[in-house]
């Protein structure tokens, strides 16, 4: 009996282990963005490209598309 009492404590502490691994990435990013002020959701648009668009069409300039 206490050998089930030992496993039953252990898997507890590792439980609770694991979930706060896995929570602290995501605490830390919460108040990096608290202290910063930063709200990136709130951000309506992008970044805008200076780049033309590519086409996949063969372009080799004898008016061929194919």
């Amino acid at each position: 009996m206490k050998f089930e009492e030992v496993k039953k404590k252990r898997l507890v502490r590792n439980a609770i282990l694991s979930l706060f691994i896995y929570m602290l990435p995501i605490a830390l990013m919460l108040l990096t963005l608290y202290i910063t002020g930063e709200r990136p959701w709130l951000k309506k648009h992008g970044h805008k490209e200076n780049s033309k668009s590519f086409s996949t069409r063969n372009n080799t300039g004898n008016g061929n598309n194919d």
